[in-house]
């Protein structure tokens, strides 16, 4: 498929940019991550004008547990951690995110939460925005040796982004913020940042809005898995302070 123009430049820059800056990695294996103080986060503050009051009316519809309330919006896991980083280098990934795009917890859980599979609804086409002809928008570029991409998710999963894209623009659901149970400190808010050791091709396309965000970044769909990856030398784990400028 022919990609419009705009996009192909974008992919194109995007997979080309330089980063011979972060040559040397103060950590460039699988990186750690010491627990910052709590004046470094942003504390999750609850819309009670419209949702009512934290916890008790703001809650309704979602599944509350009072001993995770310090940990979770609401005590429910799906609803993403309670705090968010407020330094470098995953600040600016939160600027002006809303978790639930305007909406208060039971709706939004509504309309993207199945109940029957207990898993989240995710968009069709996965997750590419369409043409007019309701066609993905969507074609093979090749990833050059030391660019970065990243992911809010687990290395069994085989979608990434450009390094630091804002979290509105990748149409994730907030539990993909959660802690790793076992990893932490290892991947704070689920984050994996992976330097390209040798080139290799993936599909990538715009993404279209989904779990109240306006999406429009663009992503990676890789033909393996990042733990194959990593494993057979394509990718290599890097701290994510490599992102912060110097």
């Amino acid at each position: 498929m022919k990609l419009p123009a705009a996009f192909t430049i974008l992919t194109h820059l995007l997979a080309s940019r330089d980063v011979a800056t972060h040559d040397s990695d103060p950590l460039d294996t699988t990186p750690t991550h010491p627990k910052p103080p709590a004046s470094r986060f942003q504390q999750f503050k609850p819309n009670e004008e419209k949702c009512g009051i934290y916890p008790t009316e703001y809650c309704a519809g979602t599944e509350q547990n009072a001993s995770l309330y310090h940990q979770y919006v609401c005590g429910d896991k799906r609803l993403g951690p309670t705090r968010l980083p407020q330094t470098l280098p995953l600040d600016s990934v939160f600027d002006i995110y809303d978790r639930f795009g305007g909406l208060c917890p039971g709706p939004f859980l509504t309309t993207f939460w199945n109940t029957t599979e207990k898993w989240w609804i995710y968009p069709s086409d996965l997750g590419y925005t369409l043409n007019d002809e309701g066609v993905p928008i969507k074609g093979n570029i090749t990833l050059r040796a030391g660019t970065l991409i990243d992911r809010f998710g687990g290395e069994g999963g085989n979608f990434s982004a450009p390094a630091g894209a804002p979290y509105m623009q990748r149409s994730l659901p907030p539990s993909n913020l959660d802690f790793p149970e076992g990893e932490y400190p290892y991947f704070p808010y689920n984050y994996h940042l992976y330097r390209v050791m040798k080139p290799f091709v993936v599909i990538a396309g715009p993404i279209a809005p989904w779990f109240g965000q306006p999406g429009q970044g663009v992503q990676y769909e890789l033909y393996q898995n990042l733990s194959l990856l990593v494993a057979l030398s394509y990718l290599k784990r890097v701290n994510p302070t490599v992102l912060i400028p110097v």
